[in-house]
């Protein structure tokens, strides 16, 4: 019972294997083009959708609902489609479908540019020319829908169990060695994996369910599944939805049992420029998803200065649309309007990585202080962390560190809210190579002394109350002094580095 997911580059013939390979085995077959056609019919906006990836220089939290939606969609139109367990689907990004289920048979086909000319110039009527320009636009778009719909580079190799290039290789060839793959037992998937498979499909039922009842259409939800529980993850802003959301689930068929949850809490981050590849995000995402919290942005410009070149932003990147060639061709899409190109110090593309983890809480941009931040927060005063990153870049590093701590004491006064600075994240939060030693270190420490107090105990007790004692009791008073505060600090360390690494804080 093999499901076989054949990713080609668009006008790739992946269809055609498909077809071959369906003819051979009797597997039931569905292609791309036919889930595109399901998915207008059901009233999926995927034209719009694919539109604002391609195009969008900002994707919102709207976008990433109708994102999952989709997703939702495609799991579940293909898990309806399984006959015994089997199928052959063919798309652009078809190894990407079903992440974490394993022995499902992922293929990816090379097809050399000129067989792809050839076969899109006779479908579109178009000179080869044409043809050609038309395919590498399409290659670029599609690479685009990958990494935002799937999070993953579409040429990643790793993400395949079986390439084939039909360079060398005929079609028919192709389909033979496919179908022997195919039937090998490690894609036969097994009773546990099917379970998962399941989960998984009732996850994306959920959340269709959600899409189509009135009082939960468009609320952007966590969605988990295991043994047919469904449990719901809301941010605290939707808190009045809760009632509803649990309502709409009980008529879910298959759902044994709902639960709703809310993320716990907020976590503030300020900064003046953000990166979502930087590992102090990273950071802050870790310690979120520890909490079961969200994220919210905030970019500080301080008072009276212009919006800075943040380091990030200094980097080569690719002509804008109005700069290419006006004669490329576009397949007949054109734009709905001018490009908008926008220095916003990384806070758009750090809330898209935020929005595809589930963490956004929002984003904004605050120009003045401490006084401006407190009034654009004012209205959620549910956090349980304040991070200041790096602000007032432009003063010079001492100015910089000192403008620093007097907005974090404002924050901490007016928020009632703990807040550190973003370099003493991962010491006092987060579990990392320093805390290792750390840890390492304090624990042979403490055993090191407890080994000497046990195996001199004798000269320690004299010490503390006999003879010696007698004789020395301000050295046994200075040294109990300094002694049990040192020992009650090392051990507390060691207690608090164990807690940390088992994500107790």
């Amino acid at each position: 019972m093999p499901i076989v997911l054949i990713t080609s580059p668009p006008h790739g013939l992946g269809s055609e294997l498909a077809r071959n390979l369906a003819e051979k085995t009797g597997w039931p077959q569905y292609s791309r083009e036919e889930l595109v056609e399901e998915a207008h019919a059901q009233g999926i906006k995927l034209s719009r959708l694919e539109t604002s990836i391609i195009k969008s220089p900002v994707i919102s939290e709207h976008l990433a609902w109708e994102k999952e939606l989709y997703l939702s969609f495609v799991t579940d139109t293909l898990c309806k489609k399984f006959e015994n367990k089997n199928l052959i689907y063919s798309g652009r990004a078809a190894h990407l479908l079903f992440p974490g289920v394993p022995h499902i048979l992922r293929v990816g086909l090379g097809v050399p540019l000129e067989m792809r000319i050839e076969n899109a110039s006779r479908q579109l009527g178009l000179s080869s020319e044409k043809t050609q320009e038309y395919l590498e636009a399409l290659d670029e778009d599609v690479k685009k829908w990958v990494h935002y719909v799937h999070r993953e580079q579409a040429n990643d190799p790793s993400n395949y169990d079986l390439f084939l290039n039909l360079e060398n290789l005929s079609l028919a060839n192709a389909s033979l060695l496919l179908q022997n793959t195919a039937e090998l037992a490690d894609f036969r998937i097994p009773e546990q994996d099917l379970k998962h498979l399941e989960d998984i499909h009732l996850a994306a039922r959920a959340r269709l369910h959600l899409a189509r009842n009135k009082e939960t259409a468009g609320l952007n939800l966590g969605i988990r599944v295991r043994d047919k529980v469904v449990t719901v993850t809301y941010m605290p802003r939707q808190t009045a939805a809760a009632t509803s959301i649990s309502k709409a689930l009980s008529s879910l068929e298959g759902c044994r049992e709902n639960l709703c949850t809310m993320a716990e809490t907020n976590i503030l981050y300020v900064q003046e420029c953000f990166d979502p590849k930087a590992d102090d995000l990273g950071q802050v995402t870790q310690l979120a998803k520890r909490w079961g919290a969200a994220v919210e942005l905030i970019r500080l410009i301080p008072k009276g200065e212009e919006a800075g070149i943040c380091l990030e932003d200094i980097r080569s990147k690719p002509l804008s649309a109005s700069h290419k060639d006006s004669g490329t061709y576009t397949g007949g899409v054109e734009d709905d309007g001018p490009d908008i190109s926008a220095n916003d110090g990384g806070l758009s593309d750090t809330l898209e990585e935020l929005v595809a983890m589930g963490r956004s809480a929002g984003g904004s941009t605050v120009t003045g202080s401490g006084r401006e931040v407190i009034h654009a927060v004012k209205e959620n005063h549910n956090y349980s962390l304040v991070i200041l990153g790096n602000l007032f870049l432009a003063k010079g590093p001492q100015a910089s560190t000192r403008l620093t701590r007097e907005l974090g004491l404002t924050l901490h006064d007016k928020l009632r809210t703990p807040v550190i600075d973003i370099k003493e994240l991962k010491s006092q939060f987060l579990f990392g190579k320093a805390q290792a030693f750390k840890l390492i270190l304090y624990s042979l420490i403490i055993l090191c002394i407890y080994t000497l107090v046990f195996s001199f105990q004798k000269p320690i007790l004299n010490f503390i109350g006999g003879d010696l004692h007698e004789k020395w009791k301000w050295v046994a008073a200075v040294g109990m002094v300094f002694f049990v505060p040192f020992i009650a600090y090392v051990y507390g360390a060691v207690s608090g580095l164990l807690l940390k690494l088992i994500d107790i804080d």
